[in-house]
């Protein structure tokens, strides 16, 4: 395993501790990454941390695994941390489940594989995107393994704590979480509720509404940052008005959380329940049907997309239409080109098309036509000045930024369109431009992403920021495609 001085920026009580369990647990076979996440790194003082958590990436998990982590883990002295008088409590469940109590330290051990991390990306990217801006860890990064890339919209509706699971658990006076059952079969997750006592509710009312202010600015600052109590309450306030009127309740369960009150107050999962209710209608209001909805999505095949470079300079004709989409779009832009014309006529046959000539793939120059295999034996140069990471243009033609500015040239003057949903038919390198910076992907990497002939991403405007809105396979796609391929 990777070693690095990592615990080094940790205070120095933690930094012990965080360097044994990195040592113990990176001596265990099959071990790939380990990361200490949440409050842990977050505050130099244990005071107010509930939970020490430590996420455990391995290769593949199976019983003997999972328990050699968790005994080696249930043998560190709480001396380590400077407190004698302290018990330790191992938590291997998954979820915002506390077992806190006073003169104990509560470990938070969760471990994945490199196949469940992937899922749990895909499932739950609130949750690993916060994991990610941990720079404590040994081994391989968790966004090295399987990143998350940035948040959605649509996550706040359909993913994992998001505002749907969070009503169904304060609806039935539950939180939910999960942990692991192991079998001949293998390993699988289960899903166990825990009723809401006098503690629990306290702790899971503030957990819900905290982590949806602080998504909120992660997805509308494209910042993955945890803002502190001050700044976080500034930015609900500007950023969701209509739930504003929740912030000085918010404060006072903050301080009784910080307290480690026994008891919360009856009202707290009403008080959860309401701003819930309050965010979910002013979510809706900024990113609902006003909202400028715009819909990408490459041509249909043509004959010449055969493994050479098809550009500008070649305009063949589609070998397919495609059907009508449903959806019905107020406008539609797309490429001069023949085959984004005959794609976007296909698509909505009712509607006006306006060509624009920033949609136009990219200007392969001399490269047009050539054979992708054949492009390192007549220009070497370009494809040593490419292994350096360097952004060269193609031999009289343009280079992935140039595309870039057009595209963000095209996309500023559509931004104060009224008409919406509007649909943009264009090419390949065009829409890589588009998901590569909207992803926060560097821009040497944007010729990985796998955009397939007439598939379509959807975004949606923000301010003057376009979000996307990625389906779970499109998202598996898009990260699959920027990791290492397998020997």
């Amino acid at each position: 395993m990777r070693r690095s001085d990592a615990a080094g920026r940790l205070a120095p009580r933690k930094r012990r501790f965080a360097r044994e369990i990195f040592q113990r647990l990176g001596q265990i076979p099959g071990v790939l990454s380990i990361t200490f996440v949440g409050s842990f790194c977050d505050r130099d003082e244990l005071s107010g941390i509930s939970d020490i958590d430590v996420v455990v990436i391995c290769e593949s998990l199976d019983r003997n695994l999972f328990n050699a982590c968790a005994e080696t883990l249930a043998g560190i002295p709480p001396a380590l941390l400077e407190l004698t008088a302290h018990r330790l409590h191992l938590n291997t469940t998954f979820g915002p489940l506390k077992f806190d109590q006073p003169d104990q330290i509560v470990i938070h051990l969760m471990i994945y594989d490199r196949a469940s991390h992937r899922t749990h990306v895909l499932k739950s990217p609130f949750t690993c995107f916060d994991w990610e801006r941990s720079p404590v860890c040994a081994g391989a990064s968790l966004a090295e393994l399987y990143p998350v890339l940035a948040l959605q919209p649509d996550d706040f509706l359909n993913a994992r704590r998001s505002l749907s699971n969070y009503t169904e658990d304060l609806q039935r006076g539950v939180l939910s979480y999960r942990r692991y059952e192991f079998n001949e079969s293998g390993v699988a997750e289960i899903l166990e509720q825990a009723q809401l006592d006098e503690r629990l509710r306290g702790e899971y009312a503030f957990h819900i509404v905290k982590n949806l202010v602080q998504n909120y600015a992660k997805l509308v600052r494209r910042q993955n940052t945890c803002l502190a109590t001050a700044e976080l309450t500034a930015f609900w306030r500007a950023a969701l008005p209509g739930c504003a009127r929740f912030a000085d309740d918010y404060l006072r369960l903050e301080t009784a959380k910080l307290r480690r009150d026994p008891v919360f107050s009856a009202d707290t999962v009403d008080f959860a329940k309401n701003f819930m209710a309050a965010f979910e209608t002013e979510f809706t209001r900024q990113w609902g049907a006003s909202a400028q909805r715009i819909v990408f999505v490459r041509h249909a095949e043509t004959n010449l997309n055969d493994g050479s470079f098809l550009g500008q300079n070649r305009d063949p004709e589609i070998l397919t239409p495609p059907a009508p989409l449903a959806q019905q779009f107020s406008k539609v832009f797309c490429s001069p080109l023949r085959r984004a014309r005959q794609t976007a006529q296909a698509l909505q046959p009712e509607v006006e098309l306006h060509t624009d000539p920033r949609l136009i793939e990219i200007n392969y120059g001399e490269a047009e036509g050539l054979p992708v295999k054949k492009l390192s034996a007549q220009f070497p140069e370009l494809v040593a000045a490419w292994s350096r990471g360097e952004d060269a243009p193609f031999p009289g033609g343009e280079n992935t930024a140039a595309v870039d500015r057009r595209l963000q040239e095209f996309l500023r003057a559509i931004s104060g369109e009224t008409a919406t949903p509007i649909l943009v038919v264009t090419h390949n390198v065009v829409i890589r431009c588009l998901l590569g910076r909207l992803l926060g992907v560097p821009l040497r990497d944007w010729h990985k992403l796998r955009v397939n002939h007439l598939d379509a991403f959807k975004t949606v405007r923000y301010g003057d920021e376009l979000h996307l809105n990625l389906n779970p396979s499109q998202k598996a796609a898009l990260v699959d495609s920027l990791l290492p391929q397998p020997a």
